[in-house]
């Protein structure tokens, strides 16, 4: 079958490997769609998770079924939740375990091959059925959605409060729609990109900038700021933006380093808080709003070809334009 592999940093390729067989407890997926998400690109550039295919965000149609698997069969369409916990550390056992370092690393599209490919295997526990209003081409929008709820329940809003979403990328589009879904707002953006501003407002941002700096110019400080960029740097200006006894909320996954001063965040007692991944309750909420809404998706707005791929994740590492690009095998 074709697939795309991550050789090293900056090198993928486009080859020919088998096919995966259905074992025990697991099914064969023929894939539809496989998003590209922001975890994705950070592989990428950095050289993670190499000699394996990349891609979580999956959706398809079940091609087999391994022995052992009840409750599904051949020709179903299914959405994968991609996280293997352990089962057994703390977070497990605390019920966190998309928190368990293992859900974050061991699944499906990490160390283990995920959707950039024709077909992807996968034990039968991390499927999930489509809802009704729910369309196949959709469904992989699933799990960057429930990343963009968790985010939000992190945030601890209510309707009617203000909320600033930094990074307008696909996660940040998709904290827009949640927010709005919710009654929160006034919701203002911020990103360069203008296509992606665009979109924000088309899923109820009231206002939208391109600098962080023009925030303050729109709305006074927030219960909430949500950070979807990960561009670290923005740190302290992000919590700045903070009211007293309000939230950053970073969704974005910043790999570099910040300089701040932090002294306002404790005399303002401003929370800084980390949101990562979805649980199993974030994820039944995404299903349900997609099924719902069907406006949400268009936060997607490209679908490639694997051939393209690779030319693709070199265009997204700056991106000009444009929201979540998915990659369905069978262009």
């Amino acid at each position: 079958m074709r697939a795309v592999r991550l050789l090293e940093d900056h090198h993928l390729e486009v080859a020919d490997i088998p096919a995966p067989e259905a074992i025990p407890g697991e099914v064969v997926v023929r894939v539809d769609g496989c998003g590209i998400c922001g975890s994705d690109l950070t592989s990428y550039k950095v050289g993670l998770f190499t000699d394996a295919v990349p891609g979580h965000e999956v959706a398809g149609v079940i091609d087999a079924v391994g022995d052992g698997v009840s409750g599904w069969s051949a020709g179903e369409l299914a959405v994968i939740d991609p996280k293997i916990p352990c089962g057994v550390c703390d977070d497990c056992r605390a019920g966190a375990s998309y928190r368990c370092a293992m859900a974050l690393t061991a699944g499906i599209g990490f160390a283990r091959d995920g959707g950039f490919a024709e077909l992807v295997a996968v034990p039968s526990s991390l499927l999930h059925r489509l809802p009704p209003g729910l369309a196949l081409e959709h469904a992989c929008l699933v799990e960057p959605l429930s990343v963009a709820i968790h985010g939000v329940e992190r945030a601890r809003l209510h309707a009617g409060d203000a909320a600033v979403v930094i990074g307008l990328g696909p996660i940040g589009l998709f904290t827009v729609a949640t927010l709005q879904a919710r009654g929160i707002g006034p919701i203002i953006g911020v990103d360069p990109v203008e296509d992606r501003r665009t979109i924000a407002l088309d899923l109820g941002a009231a206002t939208v900038v391109s600098e962080l700096r023009e925030v303050r110019s729109h709305i006074a400080a927030t219960r909430a700021v949500i950070e979807c960029s990960g561009y670290a740097p923005l740190l302290h200006a992000a919590a700045d933006l903070v009211a007293p006894g309000g939230r950053l909320v970073l969704v974005g996954v910043p790999f570099g380093e910040s300089t701040v001063i932090p002294l306002m965040w404790v005399t303002r007692e401003i929370e800084i808080v980390g949101s990562i991944a979805s649980d199993s309750s974030d994820f039944a909420v995404s299903l349900a709003m997609l099924a719902a809404d069907r406006g949400i998706a268009g936060v997607a707005t490209r679908r490639v070809g694997l051939a393209q791929v690779p030319e693709v994740f070199e265009e997204l590492i700056t991106p000009s334009s444009g929201g979540k690009v998915i990659v369905d095998p069978r262009l």
